[in-house]
């Protein structure tokens, strides 16, 4: 378990700034909805923001898991923000992510900016509309390129891409072009400015390098194309102090760079998650260079793989069971008997008890299938992209493999790009 620096008080004359994103509030798990999970740590967060002063809120992109958000989730969302409103912290800046609706995210956008909220759902004609210079009174506080994630019209909207073959160099090439237009354009506030001011930037998207939590941890790693391709951490001038990222779920660094970083998300999206500590970041700006905290987040539901024969199971699960707390199970039967009734059994164990069973994988009853019918996989393992490939395979194919793949992965971002709330 990784230990944290305990979090100092905040200096007078320091700019305290928390960095989140990938709340994901509405994210089922093998369709069990988590609303009490996602309003744990909204509370929490407000307890953060309030016993160690923060002056900035930044969320880094994907507040919701669908273009659609539930009522139940829109309501988490808008009373965490009347909360946050009320507290010390006096400016709150969201940017969408590629889960978000940026027409949907920017809609109360005037209505809230009277609460101090700033909300940047998607990129416009003029880039600038997304430098967001903080004040108190008469002093600049701080410069923020709050980019939200970038689509490709947003590219194309700005110049900077044409159709080609070329399309996923063009497309970061844009967004680089993007972030250095941003820049420039700080740099030119930040020298009128009467004492140092930092530059942080927001970005919802994949940096080189950037390794992702697990494979079930809610990333659409099948539409890695397009503005999800990795981009270099150049694309950040130096001139930037800070650089607030969303998308991949593992906190860390880029690029061995401090001051670019991934907080991750608030809460396990999958049992490959299981046990991972999760973190918001908390960056001290005196006056310029940031000097950054990681602030564990309480693990509210645990999330538990149990693996084994039918005895190992039992036992890890009567384990449970005694601890009395609210878990969510994966469990994985790998024994030598064909047991068709496993479920059933297990949830019998689990009845009455706090324990939940997600998901029950009966390994021994794929393999009897497997040596039958020489099928072994169940559709809701495998993602749209490992079905396409499947279909390949059994087409027989003498070439063209990965140019059908890549075509497939374009039609799948178009997909998931597509803003259900746009008119």
């Amino acid at each position: 378990m990784p230990t944290f620096a305990p979090i100092p008080p905040k200096s007078p004359t320091a700019l305290r700034v928390l960095h989140t994103s990938d709340w994901h509030i509405g994210k089922r798990l093998f369709n069990q909805t988590r609303y009490d999970e996602f309003e744990a740590f909204l509370t929490w967060l407000i307890t953060v923001i309030d016993r160690h002063k923060i002056d900035v809120l930044l969320v880094a992109g994907d507040v919701f898991d669908t273009m659609t958000p539930s009522n139940k989730a829109q309501e988490l969302y808008y009373d965490f923000l009347g909360l946050v409103a009320k507290s010390h912290c006096e400016h709150i800046i969201i940017t969408a992510g590629n889960h978000d609706s940026p027409t949907f995210l920017d809609a109360p956008k005037a209505l809230l900016k009277s609460l101090n909220v700033q909300v940047i759902g998607q990129a416009t004609d003029d880039p600038t509309d997304e430098v967001i210079v903080l004040k108190q009174d008469d002093d600049t506080l701080a410069i923020v390129l709050a980019v939200p994630y970038l689509r490709d019209k947003d590219i194309r909207a700005s110049g900077s891409f044409d159709d080609s073959s070329q399309k996923l160099t063009q497309t970061n090439d844009g967004i680089a072009k993007h972030y250095r237009t941003l820049s420039e354009y700080a740099k030119a506030l930040q020298a009128d400015c009467t004492k140092a001011t930092p530059i942080i930037a927001t970005g919802h998207l994949f940096a080189a390098g950037a390794s992702v939590s697990s494979e079930d941890d809610g990333m659409r790693k099948e539409t890695v194309v397009g503005t999800l391709g990795q981009l270099d951490a150049s694309v950040f001038d130096e001139s930037i102090d800070y650089v607030a990222l969303g998308h991949i779920h593992a906190p860390q660094t880029v690029a061995n760079q401090d001051r670019i970083r991934y907080c991750g998300s608030p809460i396990a999206m999958g049992f490959g998650e299981a046990g991972k500590i999760k973190q918001v970041l908390i960056a001290d700006f005196d006056p310029k260079t940031p000097t950054i905290y990681s602030l564990a987040v309480p693990i509210f539901v645990p999330l538990v793989r149990i693996k084994g024969d039918f005895d190992t199971i039992s036992n890890k699960l009567n384990q449970l069971i005694a601890q009395d707390q609210k878990t969510y199970a994966e469990i994985e039967y790998t024994g030598d008997t064909l047991m068709p009734q496993l479920a059933s059994l297990i949830r019998q164990m689990l009845e009455h008890t706090p324990i939940t069973a997600l998901n029950i994988i009966n390994k021994s009853q794929y393999q009897h299938i497997l040596k039958a019918t020489h099928q072994g996989e169940s559709l809701k393992e495998l993602s749209e992209l490992d079905v396409f490939k499947k279909r390949l395979e059994r087409a027989e194919l003498d070439s063209g493999h990965e140019a059908l793949i890549h075509a497939y992965q374009a039609v799948l971002h178009a997909i998931h790009d597509s803003d259900d709330n746009a008119l």
